[in-house]
């Protein structure tokens, strides 16, 4: 089963684990993880590392934990490579499910099939509300969820 699933990475923290070990428990070794190019990543306000900086860092995370190096692809655009390649699966947070309804809207239009939609709920931190890249980087918690 191939599986897709796709993110900034920065800085890696728990929800993003959580995304990762979902996708390997439903795909094995068949994952693509994209992570946004550097110049999709700072359209948004917070700056990030760069590109080979974050994917590194996931490589390692998977290699570490799982034994294997996973696919990783930069992504460009918005759909990624879910609108050239026949995923079965993409794994999702609530953020980014809407997305993940417009890539399957979009393979409908050009003719493929849709891909089902794995959402994984928010990993919550100490304070009851869900860890992101954007609360870290406030300070307000760390990558673990610990209030700061």
């Amino acid at each position: 089963m191939k599986v897709a699933l796709g993110g900034t990475f920065e800085p890696l923290h728990e929800g993003h684990k959580k995304l990762i070990e979902t996708a390997i428990k439903l795909g094995g070794k068949e994952i693509t993880i994209g992570i946004t190019s550097d110049e999709m990543a700072r359209k948004r306000v917070r700056c990030v590392l760069p590109f080979q900086v974050r994917a590194e860092n996931v490589r390692q995370f998977v290699l570490r934990k799982y034994g294997f190096e996973p696919e990783i692809v930069m992504i460009t655009n918005p759909f990624g490579k879910t609108l050239e390649s026949d995923f079965d699966v993409i794994v999702v947070s609530p953020e980014t499910y809407e997305m993940a309804l417009k890539i399957n809207e979009k393979r409908l239009e050009i003719g493929k099939k849709e891909i089902r939609i794995v959402k994984v709920d928010w990993v919550l931190a100490e304070d009851g509300k869900p860890i992101s890249s954007t609360r870290i980087k406030r300070g307000e918690i760390d990558r673990y969820g610990r209030v700061i």
